[in-house]
C-alpha cells in the first residue's frame, strides 16, 4: 500500500514502538482479565489506583519524551559526544525525582483515594494496590530515560524488548499472585500490583544490560557520570517540563474522569475500566506513530530541513489513520469475544458494548489529532503543546461533569465526550502547525 520510501522510514521507526505498545497494553489487559474474575470491586479498584499511579509515572514518561527530542536534535546535528552528558544528567534528575514521587504515591496516594472514592470496598482494594505499585516508579523512570535515548537515535527495538518482558512476566506473576497458584499466596488486587512491579524491575535490568551490549559507549560518551553541570540538564528540562506537565495533566484528567464515573456506581466504573482497556488496544498504533512523529520531526528540524516537516506530518497521519481503521475493524468483528477477556460476566459484557461503539469514531479522530499534537512537541515548542492540552482538557472535564452528574445520562453518553477532546485538540494543533509552516518553524526552536 505504501511504496513511498518515506513511509518505509516511518514504519521502520514506528513498528517496534507499536509492537511494544501491544506488550504494554497486555499489562492492563492482564490485570483486568485476572481481577475481572475476582469481582467488579477488584476491577474498579485496579482502574482507579492504576490511574493514580500512572498519573505520577507520566512525569517520568514526559521527561523521557524531552530526552528523546533533545537526543534526536543532537543526532540530526551529529553532535554525538554531547548525548552521553545529556543522558547521564537526565538520570541524575529523574531518579532523584523518583524518590519524591515514591513518597508522594506511597503515603499521599491513600489520602487522595480516601478523599475521592465513595465505595468503601473499592477504597480498601485501591489502597492495597497503590502502596505496592508505588515501588515501580524507580524502575519505570530508568527505562523511560534509556528509551528516550534509543528512540532519539531512531533505534526503537528496545521499546519492543522491554515492554515484551514486562508483558510476559506480568502474565506469569499475575497467575501466581492474584489467585495464589503453585503454592504462592492469594493476594488478589495487591497481587496484581506486585506482579506489575516485579515485571518492571526485570525490564529495567534488561534495559541496562542491552545498552552496554549494543551501544558504542565511547561514541556517545555514555555513562561517564561527570560532575553535575546544570548546563547539560537545562535544555532537557526546558523541553521536557511542558511535556511532563502535559502528561501529568492529561492523566489527571483520566483520574478525575474515573472519579466522576465512580459516583455513578460500581457497575458504571467496571464498564469504564473495560472500555479503557479496549481503548488501549485501539490506541496501540497511535502511540507508536505519535512517538515516531516526535523523533522524525525533531530530526528534520535539527537538520534544517524545515520544508519537509509538514510533508512528513501528512504521511504519518495517513499511515496512522489507515492502521487504526484496520485495528478497529478487527476488534469489532466480535466485540463480545474481546470484552470477554476482561470479565466472564455476560450481563456486564452486554452492558459494555454500547460504550465500545461510541469510542470507535473518536479513535479515528485521535489517529490524526495525536499526530498533529506530537508534531507540535517534536518541533520543539512543547509549551504550545501543553497549552493545547490544558484548554482541551478543560472542555473535556466540564462536558463529562455535565453529562454524568448534572444530566445523569447513561455511561455510553459519558464516553461521547472523547469526541470533544480529540476534535478540539486536533483543530488547535493544526492551526498552530499551519502558522509554524509559514515561518519555517522558526518560532518553535
Amino acid at each position: 500500500m505504501f511504496k513511498d520510501p518515506a513511509y518505509k522510514h516511518i514504519w521502520s521507526v514506528s513498528y517496534p514502538i507499536i509492537l511494544g505498545g501491544v506488550a504494554q497494553t497486555i499489562i492492563n489487559i492482564t490485570d483486568s482479565a485476572f481481577l475481572g474474575r475476582i469481582s467488579e470491586v477488584a476491577l474498579g479498584a485496579s482502574a482507579i489506583a492504576g490511574l493514580l499511579y500512572v498519573t505520577f509515572m507520566m512525569l517520568g514518561y514526559g521527561f523521557g519524551v524531552g530526552v528523546q527530542i533533545i537526543i534526536a536534535r543532537l543526532n540530526g546535528e551529529k553532535k554525538y559526544h554531547e548525548m552521553g552528558n545529556v543522558l547521564d544528567h537526565s538520570l541524575y534528575f529523574l531518579l532523584s525525582l523518583s524518590v519524591i514521587l515514591f513518597g508522594f504515591i506511597y503515603w499521599g496516594g491513600p489520602f487522595i483515594l480516601r478523599y475521592f472514592v465513595k465505595s468503601q470496598a473499592i477504597l480498601a482494594a485501591s489502597v492495597s494496590f497503590i502502596q505496592i505499585r508505588s515501588f515501580a516508579i524507580f524502575f519505570s523512570s530508568f527505562v523511560f530515560v534509556i528509551r528516550g535515548f534509543f528512540t532519539g537515535i531512531a533505534q526503537t527495538k528496545i521499546v519492543l524488548y522491554t515492554t515484551a518482558i514486562v508483558a510476559i512476566l506480568n502474565v506469569i506473576f499475575n497467575y501466581l499472585f492474584v489467585f495464589g497458584n503453585l503454592g504462592f499466596p492469594r493476594m488478589e488486587v495487591a497481587g496484581s500490583a506486585l506482579a506489575s512491579t516485579l515485571a518492571e524491575f526485570f525490564a529495567a535490568i534488561f534495559a541496562l544490560i542491552y545498552t552496554f551490549k549494543t551501544v558504542d559507549l565511547k561514541k556517545y560518551q555514555l555513562f561517564t557520570f561527570h560532575k553535575f553541570n546544570f548546563a547539560y540538564l537545562k535544555d532537557v528540562l526546558l523541553t521536557a517540563a511542558p511535556v511532563m506537565l502535559q502528561m501529568f495533566i492529561s492523566l489527571t484528567s483520566w483520574f478525575i474522569f474515573f472519579m466522576i464515573v465512580e459516583q455513578m456506581g460500581e457497575r458504571s466504573l467496571a464498564i469504564s475500566n473495560i472500555i479503557r482497556n479496549a481503548y488501549m488496544i485501539l490506541m496501540i498504533p497511535l502511540m507508536g506513530f505519535s512517538s515516531a512523529t516526535n523523533t522524525l520531526v525533531s530530526t528534520l528540524v535539527g537538520q534544517g530541513r524545515h520544508n519537509e516537516v509538514f510533508k512528513m506530518i501528512k504521511k504519518i497521519a495517513v499511515f496512522s489513520f489507515c492502521i487504526t481503521l484496520l485495528f478497529m475493524f478487527i476488534l469489532n468483528i466480535a466485540p463480545s469475544i474481546m470484552l470477554g477477556i476482561f470479565t466472564n460476566d455476560s450481563v456486564l459484557i452486554q452492558a459494555t458494548i454500547p460504550s465500545l461503539r461510541v469510542i470507535d469514531g473518536s479513535l479515528l479522530m485521535f489517529s490524526v489529532s495525536s499526530i498533529l499534537l506530537s508534531a507540535v512537541s517534536g518541533s520543539g515548542n512543547t509549551a504550545m503543546s501543553l497549552f493545547i492540552e490544558i484548554i482541551t482538557i478543560s472542555f473535556y472535564l466540564f462536558a463529562t461533569y455535565i453529562i454524568a452528574i448534572y444530566l445523569k445520562l447513561q455511561i455510553e453518553w459519558v464516553w461521547s465526550v472523547e469526541y470533544v477532546y480529540f476534535l478540539f485538540m486536533g483543530g488547535v494543533a493544526f492551526i498552530y502547525l499551519r502558522h509554524a509552516k509559514r515561518t519555517n518553524f522558526g518560532t518553535t526552536i
